[in-house]
């Protein structure tokens, strides 16, 4: 079930779900009418962490608040479910050991420190790329600016394995554009660090098919790579069309979307087929291929 919180307005405004149908202002979820599998609340302001301007996004454990001073403050929400209270709790933990050991690096979103049950990060007002793709014309977007973020993506995933950060979630949600319009890596919740272990799993269309019981490892990261930078050169999700059902039983028979006219298509999908066995080795072949292509 897919989950949204929006920040409480003034009185006289009305936040309605998609049919039209208000959503009670009580800070609790409310299953929407005209879609069962989607739910939302709005956040009272009584439950915001002092110092929060305003509230711009929310998911199924956390929230991001714009502080005062320009930064983002990732908070626990307030939640009556014990399980998900702590399993956002480790997440925060997880997140804020990984990027405090990463350190500052150009591909990854700015750690600036952690607080009682919330991390505070970077604000990059270009927000996700998915957004960014999907708010702006093709047309608009240049070859070689798409090149180069798919360069960045992979850049980054190399780094992070190679300090032993499997991601887990890689996702055109969790690739940021600074102000350069630079991409930067960021969640780490759901992260595997040696020991430490926020349990994410990858969504349909960026998840190798194995046992949902084993491990992601570095092989699962890069097929989810491969994912994202499709996304990147087309603006759709492999197989946008098809149910997650259709989608998960062509990738196990290892049929993935054609690339052949997409450019760099062979390092896409080199990563899905495993042809690519490591991140630095996709970054390098992105390298080689844009000469190729202009």
């Amino acid at each position: 079930m897919s989950e949204s919180q929006v920040e409480q307005q003034p009185a006289n405004y009305v936040h309605r779900f998609s049919d039209g149908t208000p959503i009670p202002p009580d800070g609790k979820y409310h299953v929407g009418p005209g879609n069962l599998m989607s739910s939302a609340r709005i956040m009272l302001s009584n439950t915001l962490p002092p110092g929060i301007k305003s509230l711009f996004a929310g998911g199924n454990t956390a929230s991001l608040g714009l502080l005062l001073d320009g930064s983002v403050l990732k908070f626990l929400r307030n939640d009556d479910d014990e399980y998900l209270y702590n399993l956002a709790k480790r997440g925060l933990e997880v997140e804020a050991a990984i990027l405090s050991t990463l350190g500052n690096h150009d591909r990854l979103i700015k750690y600036i420190g952690k607080h009682s049950h919330s991390l505070q990060i970077e604000f990059e007002e270009n927000g996700d790329i998915k957004k960014y793709l999907l708010n702006h014309e093709s047309s608009s977007i240049s070859t070689q600016q798409r090149t180069k973020w798919r360069k960045q993506a992979a850049e980054c995933v190399a780094f992070i394995h190679s300090q032993g950060v499997v991601h887990c979630d890689l996702h055109p949600n969790n690739s940021l554009l600074d102000k350069n319009l630079d991409l930067l890596i960021c969640d780490f919740s759901g992260a595997l660090f040696g020991e430490l272990d926020g349990k994410a799993m990858e969504s349909t269309r960026f998840w190798l098919p194995r046992d949902p019981l084993s491990d992601p490892n570095q092989r699962t990261d890069i097929f989810a790579l491969g994912s994202v930078m499709y996304f990147i050169m087309t603006g759709r999700q492999p197989y946008e069309d098809l149910s997650d059902d259709e989608v998960t039983a062509r990738f196990r028979k290892v049929e993935f979307p054609d690339v052949e006219e997409i450019v760099c298509g062979r390092t896409i999908n080199g990563c899905w087929i495993g042809r690519l066995k490591s991140a630095q080795a996709v970054a390098d072949e992105v390298g080689q291929e844009i000469h190729t292509w202009m």
